[in-house]
């Protein structure tokens, strides 16, 4: 199982870092959770967003928001446009599906011919 991230929207912020206070590298991100294995991909629904200050490298976490930071994330958040939840299955999911169905043929047709 592999998990990975689709990036949905990064915006640079050129409000002050409530850590290090200065007003160049802050990034916000809102990522969408995907999830691949052999027999499928399954994209989820939930979105995670995250603030981080590049310059002193820390994460900004919801308490730390100033308003202006406030205020510029709830924009942002208006303007992604998530991808659908789904289910996608590989082609070996439907190469086994197709191995069992013609199993199950064989025996009905064996069982039958008696």
């Amino acid at each position: 199982m592999k998990t990975e991230y689709i990036v949905l929207k990064e915006a640079v912020l050129t409000n002050n870092c409530p850590e290090c206070y200065s007003t160049e590298g802050m990034v916000l991100s809102f990522k969408q959770q995907r999830v691949k294995t052999k027999l499928l991909t399954k994209t989820k629904a939930n979105i995670i967003e995250s603030i981080n200050c590049n310059k002193c490298e820390s994460q900004i976490f919801p308490g730390q928001w100033t308003a202006d930071i406030e205020r510029v994330y709830n924009y942002h958040k208006k303007t992604i446009t998530r991808i659908s939840s789904s289910i996608r299955f590989s082609p070996l999911f439907y190469g086994i599906l197709i191995f069992f169905i013609l199993l199950v043929v064989a025996g009905v047709y064996i069982f039958l011919n008696k």
